[in-house]
């Protein structure tokens, strides 16, 4: 037999029966590995997928919320031939044809719009601006309309389009209809027959006429959501010549009439398809992007905002993923530490039989072999029972395996290495030198290579803060983890454990000097005995991560909920705040009826105006927000927002002919650069300034949404100026058209539903309350289900903590019995060995409570931006970190039920020995 065959006979032999037997022995501990081991596993596995199953609610829910920019719009490819485009009324519904050529069954059928630009017409009732517009929709033969009086338009004969043959050329003329709620706002009936206007182009007068008043069969039908004027009057844009604005219902059979009266150039065609979210998944999300950018490539006939509506879902995706990471990792760590405790407790119970097979020659090798037969079984099937279990109800999500194959390695390797290392310490002995210079070197060789360890933890601990800082939010592609991340918490809690351990003896010694002048005997004994428990890495290490992620998920459960309320007061910025056609003479009353109605304290109104040069040949541009300046001031006070100081002080009136203004830092600052005077175009004339600060208030693109970009500042302008309604007018006559406002009050919120001012295209009014923008926003998949995973994850890690500490107290239950069976035999009793105990996992527990809270809060202040925590709080101005007090209490209140079930489970174990065989034996 050759050499190698005796060392492998040697190394397996009955290592299959020792295992068996040994694992019978301790069950219960077996069996305890292993429901944590699968637990953990499960965890790992799944929790990645469930983000991911979000994901896909979440993406549906951002393209509905993304409106028209989430529509993929489509042109009519021109002539092959001629090169000129097709007929007005062919171009829409041939590219709705194109649409639905391209992506099927992804998108709705398409809406097919041809409209007009607005222009001023002159009429019996008074001048009001029109445009002209017909809407359609493919696939739907229903009529859109009923008409209600006078006849349905039709195309103009062509012998009255001219006037008579012969004769000097008439007007030209298109038929059209309006909606009665339209024609009532603005005056305007049938009873004398069609209603004639006038429209003024270069050099002649066209004629519009009304032959037919309807109204929608569907008001909420997809086909009016983007033109609103087809349903009501609305208010006219500020800047605007006239107060209110129509659209009028032209019929496809009439578009000829209408391109002949406003001519060709002026006509835009279109074609909108939404993308169908029923059933959408993310993936089936960037596949259409794909498709769309495919398509672009080879054709300009298309254009659409998913791309950009996707990737800015895709970013709050990946802070998604980063922050499932951290819990994940950090609930991950723990059980694997636990774990390696467990496998500590189980091989401390076999010491004397490992003792007893290295003295009867058994090599290393044999017990390593013999606890990975042992583990390696139940780390396999506990991993083919997790995946399969989540493969099964989470089929079809894709998610990372890597934290669960570091978790089941811990769980295979450490009751073998761990039983290796006690074989070995239990027969070789410690041999050290019988010089005293000797004994010091190698003392000092060992601590070298200790701080050389500890440094090194540390090092890697403020590389990964460093760099995870320095990089920001990595995107992550779906199931996938970020490691550098996940391990950032972990490794800096590492280095808190370790300074813990290097402190504790100091503090130990401290309180030993208390502890001998008391007359007690639990003090000195718990004194005694801590030493050893406060400097045990494992231990320490365990309750130091698993505090410090209980507070980290609770810091940020907390900051992203505080965050989402803040982003809520600054969007909205009242407890109801309007927007849209609050400016005509029904809008003026209606906010009049807001304002004396129970519990309103303040209304204020504003418009904003876009696009307005600053200075003189400067190349600035800025946003004009006309507010009525005290109203403001109070209405963002009682929301608890910033004030400008010098806002209210935009009503006093400046130096003769100036109208006193904030303009925003940045603006001023490169306007002050480039010594570029205080004048601004305001509507139709051209207003000096009279600077008195800077403001906090920034531009917004109208009322706050719950797309993916959240109502993003505007960033085409280079600032913003604030003025005074009232000043403006006295100083330049000019009074833009009321355009938003902000309500506040206790009964803010049942004024406004009284109106019944609803977020309609046919009223012209959108309501958002602050309330209801947060709640929709907190409740949204991601959001909501992260703030449910980071819960879960503090109390999954304070049932790890308590976890932990049992099996420190187990596995050092017997040599604590071995000492306090003695000190029976001197009249211990029970309580005094209660409190013992408890003294004795005091500075463990201390410890590890304050590196944990300090790592807790510390952490989010420092990885905030690489965790995307704005994205999830959709603050304008970014995320501050909000500790609060509730994650260290349930720490703390982890730890001490820790210490209570620690003291339990210890009487337990003891409560089966008796004093005679102590007497007797001397030890359990």
């Amino acid at each position: 037999m050759s050499d190698i065959d005796t060392r492998v006979r040697a190394t397996t032999a009955v290592a299959l029966l020792v295992t068996v037997r040994r694992a019978r022995q301790d069950t219960a501990l077996v069996v305890g590995s292993a429901v944590l081991l699968l637990a953990t596993l499960l965890l790992t596995l799944a929790v990645p997928r469930l983000v991911e199953s979000s994901a896909d609610g979440a993406v549906r829910e951002t393209i509905i919320a993304a409106g028209r920019d989430g529509e993929i719009v489509g042109m009519a490819p021109p002539d092959p031939v001629t090169g000129r485009p097709p007929p007005a009324q062919e171009a829409g519904y041939a590219a709705a044809s194109m649409l639905l050529f391209q992506f099927g069954k992804a998108v709705d059928a398409p809406v097919v719009a041809v409209t007009s630009g607005y222009a001023t017409m002159r009429t019996p009732v008074g001048a009001f601006a029109l445009s002209l517009v017909h809407v359609g929709q493919t696939g739907d033969p229903a009529p859109l309309v009923r008409w209600v009086a006078g006849t349905a338009p039709g195309p103009v004969p062509t012998d009255e389009q001219h006037g008579r043959p012969g004769d000097e050329p008439g007007p030209r003329t298109v038929h059209v209809g309006l909606n009665v709620a339209a024609a009532e706002e603005l005056g305007i009936t049938l009873d004398d027959g069609p209603f004639v206007m006038r429209r003024h182009t270069t050099g002649d007068y066209d004629h519009v006429v009304v032959t037919g008043l309807y109204e929608a069969v569907d008001p909420l039908a997809r086909v009016w959501a983007e033109h609103p004027g087809l349903l009501t009057a609305i208010t006219s844009p500020p800047g605007t010549a006239t107060l209110l604005q129509t659209s009028a219902y032209v019929p496809v059979e009439a578009i000829p009439d209408m391109v002949h009266v406003v001519g060709r150039n002026a006509v835009a065609v279109s074609s909108r398809a939404p993308v169908r979210t029923d059933g959408l998944t993310v993936t089936d999300a960037h596949r259409l992007v794909g498709l769309i950018e495919a398509t672009y490539a080879r054709s300009a006939n298309i254009y659409s905002g998913l791309p950009a509506v996707v990737t800015a879902f895709d970013a709050r995706m990946s802070a998604a993923r980063a922050q499932a990471s951290l819990v994940v990792a950090g609930v991950a760590t723990a059980a694997a530490l636990c774990l390696v405790l467990a496998a500590s407790l189980l091989v401390t119970r076999r010491q004397p039989f490992l003792a007893g097979e290295r003295a009867r020659g058994a090599s290393i090798a044999s017990v390593v072999t013999r606890g990975l037969l042992e583990s390696a079984p139940v780390v396999l099937a506990a991993g083919l029972l997790a995946g399969g279990v989540v493969a099964v109800t989470l089929h079809g999500q894709r998610g990372s395996v890597l934290i669960a194959v570091a978790v089941a390695a811990v769980a295979a390797l450490a009751p073998a290495v761990l039983a290796a290392r006690a074989a070995a310490a239990a027969w070789e002995g410690r041999r050290v030198p019988a010089d005293r210079r000797a004994r010091a070197a190698q003392r000092a060789r060992g601590q070298a290579r200790r701080i050389v360890v500890e440094a090194l933890v540390v090092v890697l601990a403020a590389a990964a803060l460093v760099s995870v800082r320095g990089r920001g939010l990595v995107p992550l592609g779906q199931g996938e983890v970020d490691p550098l991340l996940a391990a950032a918490p972990v490794l800096v809690a590492s280095a808190a454990a370790l300074v813990v351990v290097r402190v504790s003896p100091a503090v130990v010694r401290a309180a030993g000097r208390w502890a001998s002048r008391s007359r007690g005997l639990a003090a000195p004994l718990a004194v005694a005995r801590a030493h050893g428990a406060a400097t045990a890495v494992v231990p320490v290490l365990t309750v130091t991560v698993s505090v410090a992620l209980v507070v980290l998920s609770g810091t940020l459960v907390h900051t992203v909920s505080t965050g989402q309320q803040a982003a809520a007061d600054e969007l909205v910025g009242a407890p109801v705040r309007l927007d849209g056609s609050i400016g005509t003479e029904a809008g003026a009353a209606a906010l009049t009826r807001i304002a004396a109605a129970p519990g309103v304290t303040d209304v204020a109104t504003a418009a904003q105006v876009r696009d307005r040069t600053y200075g003189t040949r400067t190349g600035l541009s800025a946003t004009i927000l006309v507010v009525d300046a005290a109203e403001l001031g109070r209405v963002r006070a009682a929301a608890g927002l910033p004030v400008d100081e010098a806002l209210a002080a935009l009503a006093e009136p400046g130096p003769a002919g100036t109208v006193p203004a904030l303009v925003s830092a940045g603006l001023l600052e490169r306007a002050q650069a480039g010594d570029a005077e205080p004048v601004m175009s305001v509507l139709n004339t051209t207003v000096r300034f009279d600077v008195r600060g800077t403001t906090v208030l920034r531009p917004d693109a109208g009322a706050p949404t719950l797309d993916a970009r959240v109502a993003a500042p505007l960033e085409d302008d280079d600032g913003l100026v604030v003025v005074d309604r009232a000043t403006l007018a006295a100083v330049s006559g000019q009074r833009p058209t009321v355009d938003r406002a902000w309500v506040s009050g206790p009964g803010a919120v049942e004024a406004v539903e009284a109106e019944r001012l609803a977020p309609t295209a046919s009223s012209g009014v959108v309501v958002t309350t602050r309330d209801g923008w947060w709640q929709d926003w907190s409740q949204a998949p991601l959001t909501s289900g992260l703030t449910t995973l980071l819960l879960a994850a503090v109390a999954v890690l304070a049932a790890l903590s308590v976890l932990a500490l049992v099996l420190v107290v187990v596995a050092t239950a017997r040599e604590r019995g071995r000492t306090l069976s003695a000190l029976r035999t001197l009249g211990l009793d029970a309580r005094t060995a209660r409190w013992a105990t408890l003294g004795e996992l005091a500075p463990l527990t201390l410890g590890g409570l304050v590196g944990g809270v300090a790592i807790g809060l510390g952490v989010p202040a420092l990885i905030g931006d690489a965790i995307g925590l704005q994205l999830l709080t959709a603050e304008p101005g970014g995320v501050t970190v909000d500790v609060t007090w509730w994650p260290v209490a349930a720490a703390a209140a982890a730890l001490v039920v820790a210490l209570v079930v620690a003291v339990v489970v210890e009487q337990a174990v003891r409560r089966r020995d008796r004093l005679g065989e102590v007497l007797r034996v001397g030890e359990r």
